[in-house]
């Protein structure tokens, strides 16, 4: 148990039978080892033989890292003792507070308040400039689309591909049937993509809640998900590929999307 089974999980995987004896429940305790083994092999506890993304994390840094470890601090600007560094960071970290507590009286994006005994609420960033290519991109769409929205377009790149069918519950019931859940699938994606957010994409659909949405983002909207529905539409676009633009030999890759995933994934 030590190790594997979370404390919160613990009554679910150990019962009492009629005789008053303790049991585990395996199918309880198999889906924790998985979630335990998933875990490890994030942080690299445990490691795949022969693997890419999962293998030996000494294979992570240079085979003569060793030998040449003064090199490698020195071109990354970092002490070569963990005692240094850490004093560093501390260093830094209370400099800054120091530099908050100087000047949050006259700090007009930093506000105390009185919940909780002083919360500290920061301003929100201002909103960075449109990245060029989306923009060019909008702008051909308008202009050999007219009245298309980016949601037109996600829709119909559904229709053609389905990559709805790669967001499935984790576990072996659903609720909802398919078509409900591709209508709210698409406005989940969509409002997760543009920024516009799910409240704002809610209130402009009858019939629909924030909650609907949060639950399907919640329970559907995984980072597997997103990855190979990026996946099945990059290959449907290099079948559809024009030789006459783009060359006969393109090669491509689907770049990772990290864990714990997903709002700020951009679709567009």
């Amino acid at each position: 148990m030590e190790g594997v089974i979370r404390d919160h999980w613990r009554e679910a995987v150990v019962e009492t039978d009629a005789q008053g004896r303790q049991r585990v429940n395996r199918l309880t305790y198999e889906m924790c080892v998985l979630q335990a083994l998933r875990d490890q092999l994030r942080c690299k506890e445990i490691w795949v033989v022969g693997a890419d993304r999962y293998r030996n994390p000494d294979e992570d840094v240079p085979q003569d890292f060793e030998a040449q470890r003064p090199t490698y601090y020195a071109a990354l600007k970092l002490p070569s003792r963990a005692e240094d560094f850490i004093q560093q960071v501390q260093q830094e970290m209370r400099d800054e507070l120091a530099a908050l507590d100087r000047t949050l009286p006259r700090n007009a994006d930093v506000e105390i308040l009185p919940k909780a005994k002083g919360w500290i609420k920061l301003s929100p960033l201002a909103p960075q400039p449109e990245p060029p290519n989306l923009l060019a991109l909008k702008m051909e769409i308008t202009k050999r689309w007219p009245m298309t929205s980016l949601l037109d377009v996600l829709k119909e790149t559904d229709l053609r591909v389905d990559f709805t069918r790669f967001f499935r519950s984790p576990t072996a019931w659903e609720n909802l049937d398919r078509a409900t859940l591709q209508y709210r699938l698409l406005l989940a994606l969509y409002g997760l993509g543009t920024g516009a957010g799910l409240k704002r994409v809610a209130m402009g659909n009858q019939g629909l809640s924030y909650r609907d949405l949060l639950y399907v983002r919640r329970r559907f909207i995984t980072p597997e998900a997103v990855r190979q529905s990026i996946a099945a539409v990059v290959n449907r676009l290099f079948e559809a590929r024009l030789p006459q633009l783009w060359g006969e030999d393109i090669t491509a890759s689907v770049p990772p999307i990290p864990a714990p995933f997903v709002p700020g994934i951009k679709i567009y």
